[in-house]
């Protein structure tokens, strides 16, 4: 990350003193209209923190913690906000959600005391980087062997693992397993636990369809596989939104679930349990998950003893297989 620029910088490229780039940015009237413009655009160009950040920095206290995320969209996120939302008013914390590049903007500019991390696009490189001058960090979407972060990801090797274990149970032997975007934490170790319990039964793995966790993905896949006519007797999916959108395709090539094939997701959205036949899945928690990491990030910035678990996932077993 690039180093942040700071007040003798401006004034270096300004020729000027300390106290008069400081009275121009703070709209002294000692310093004349021009002079205060020009210090103001050099402090632009050159990335100076604003006042407000700097005032910040100085008190060391924001009363902010930022929530970095990937996106707005889909149905997971609100509820981990509401209960992260939840802990942090109790405590007389605010807190800021944000996104793309906004989230780069607050990191650099160090706009909170402490940053809870679930977006994919922000690199483990970038994140190494700022937790060196930016504490405490909680990273929910990852592991990275870092003693600066700290991990509060889901378990999704057990939740996964469980769930195969009882489609396995259920007589099923030709599975697949349905990827959301890969690489990406949650999705590589929910497979992993998919291919152990496979394995721990003497069974391989049917064969693997690459979705990026949205329904269309799911759509997608199953009219491709409509189109083969090459059917698995089961698909667990890396979430419920692209099992839904499966679902709903074969349901329309007049397939009947759970009696022609069976169909499981993760994540136990509010759709899962509406949908006809109600979807297997795994239940996350999030606004308790959500109320424990704003929990944890507190028990940080007090420097109190901090005991960190990862959240369990309960197998929501329904009408789909």
């Amino acid at each position: 990350m690039k180093a942040l620029a700071n007040i003798k910088d401006v004034a270096r490229i300004a020729g000027c003193s300390i106290s008069t780039v400081s009275y121009a940015l703070n709209d002294d009237k000692r310093i004349p209209e021009t002079t205060a413009q020009r210090i103001k655009k050099i402090a632009d160009e050159i990335g100076y923190l604003p006042s407000a950040a700097a005032r910040n920095l100085k008190k060391k206290n924001t009363h902010t913690v930022l929530v970095a995320i990937s996106d707005f969209g889909g149905p997971v996120y609100h509820e981990l906000l509401d209960g992260i939302h939840y802990e942090l008013t109790k405590n007389d914390y605010t807190m800021i959600v944000s996104t793309g590049a906004s989230t780069d903007n607050l990191l650099k500019e160090r706009m909170a005391d402490g940053t809870i991390i679930s977006d994919i696009n922000i690199s483990n490189h970038t994140l190494k980087q700022i937790s060196k001058i930016l504490k405490p960090i909680i990273i929910l979407d990852r592991k990275l062997d870092d003693t600066d972060l700290v991990d509060m990801t889901i378990d999704n090797y057990d939740a996964m693992y469980r769930l195969t274990e009882d489609v396995i149970k259920k007589g099923y032997q030709r599975i697949a397993f349905c990827h959301g975007v890969q690489k990406t934490h949650d999705n590589e170790y929910r497979f992993i636990g998919f291919v152990d319990a496979l394995n721990k039964h003497g069974l391989k793995v049917y064969a693997e369809y690459f979705g990026n966790f949205t329904k269309q993905s799911g759509t997608n896949i199953a009219r491709e596989l409509i189109n083969k006519q090459d059917i698995p007797e089961m698909i667990v999916c890396a979430n419920d939104e692209m099992a839904i959108g499966i679902m709903e395709v074969f349901q329309t090539a007049g397939l009947n679930i759970p009696r022609d094939i069976g169909i499981s997701g993760f994540d136990d959205i509010e759709l899962a349990s509406y949908f006809t036949p109600k979807l297997s899945s795994v239940r996350i928690n999030r606004f308790e998950w959500g109320r424990k990491i704003a929990k944890t990030m507190l028990s940080l910035l007090t420097k109190h003893k901090t005991e960190v678990h990862k959240e369990q996932g309960e197998l929501k077993i329904r009408d789909s297989y």
